[in-house]
């Protein structure tokens, strides 16, 4: 089912954006050089349960006014303001053609659910101008004043190693005029080892209460594992990677996947210019021996690589986003992950598979 047409939707979000009882659609697009297109976050409103599956149904009211032209890569719906209904936090890189910064954004929605149809009604409130990229930001109460805070990586494709950082943003709270601001910006590492568009996870890995964070790098997953929270601080623990996924990587997700109530690490690897091993895991997680995630850790692959090689700088196996759900309904996690720019020879050519994969959690 088509329920629109856009420029290079690169990613999309379902929430209940005026506050109808229905699932609306968030759509993220960057650019469309090929066919000239206007690009920005569009927003299409869904119909009653009853006409989902028809696409005429569907109402696309076109894009948020303040967002055309930017090269957006990620939005996720959040309540900042606290009525009850959700905003989107946007995010985005330097457009190949303007120069111009996405940065991260949110945008606010009208205070009245029946004008939140309106793009137009909808404010553009630039949360971090300065913000290199935005693939992947992820929420969590870092500072426990009881919001939602912000952690991103930095990296992307034209980002100086030297200026490449993990960092986290203070929500100033649903009361604060500073939330329409910039937010605050805190450095928790700069590393040379990031690849382009890094994800970062959330969890309380050793369980003490403080959250955690994750990323990966090609030879090493990094925790930081939370020291104090008032204010944040955290202990980076290197993870060597086993050569089964030394690779260079993007998704990364802390979970509990085989059910003992430990958290797991959960990841996936992408191609380098055409190139993933047969050898490589490509969609993998991790558990710990013992008690402290300081220990050693164990990798198993959940799904190897193609082995296919296009040699060709953005065709090949790239897994962009890993979201762990029973989606079987079996009371454990599967994994639903996206794989993009995957090509294979068919017939002497290229052919493109972008496709939505489920992996059936074998433990139930």
């Amino acid at each position: 089912m088509v329920v629109g047409r856009t420029g290079n939707p690169e990613y999309s979000c379902l929430a209940d954006f005026d506050g109808d009882g229905r699932m609306d659609l968030a759509v993220c697009e960057g650019d469309d050089l090929e066919k000239g297109l206007q690009t920005g976050l569009r927003l299409v409103f869904g119909p009653q349960r009853s006409r989902i599956a028809d696409p005429e149904a569907w109402h696309d009211a076109g894009h948020v006014p303040g967002t055309e032209g930017r090269q957006l890569l990620y939005c996720a719906p959040r309540d900042l303001t606290g009525d009850g209904l959700p905003e989107l936090v946007v995010g985005g890189r330097r457009h190949p053609v303007s120069r111009r910064y996405s940065g991260l954004m949110w945008l606010e929605a009208p205070a009245d659910p029946g004008l939140r149809r309106d793009p137009g009604r909808w404010q553009v409130h630039l949360l971090d101008p300065d913000s290199l990229s935005g693939h992947a930001f992820t929420f969590a109460d870092l500072d426990g004043d009881g919001d939602e805070d912000i952690a991103d990586a930095n990296a992307d494709w034209d980002t100086v190693e030297a200026d490449e950082e993990l960092y986290w943003y203070a929500n100033p709270g649903p009361a604060s005029p500073d939330l329409r601001k910039p937010w605050a910006r805190h450095s928790i590492w700069r590393s040379k080892e990031f690849y382009a568009k890094p994800q970062v996870a959330v969890g309380d890995v050793n369980a003490d209460g403080l959250p955690d964070l994750c990323t990966q790098t090609q030879n090493a997953v990094h925790l930081f594992l939370g020291t104090a929270q008032s204010p944040p601080a955290w202990r980076r623990v290197e993870i060597l990677k086993p050569d089964l996924t030394q690779w260079i990587a993007r998704p990364v997700v802390l979970t509990d996947l085989d059910a003992d109530g430990r958290i797991d690490i959960l990841g996936a690897l992408i191609h380098n210019d055409g190139h993933l091993p047969a050898d490589k895991a490509a969609v993998f997680w991790m558990t710990y021996a013992g008690d402290r995630p300081e220990a050693e850790w164990r990798t198993w692959p959940i799904k190897m690589s193609d082995g296919y090689n296009s040699r060709r700088q953005w065709i090949g196996e790239k897994w962009d986003h890993l979201l762990p759900m029973d989606l079987d309904g079996d009371g454990d996690l599967d994994v639903v992950g996206n794989v993009e720019e995957h090509y294979r020879p068919v017939n002497g050519r290229d052919e493109s598979f972008f496709s939505v994969v489920w992996f059936e959690n074998p433990l139930r």
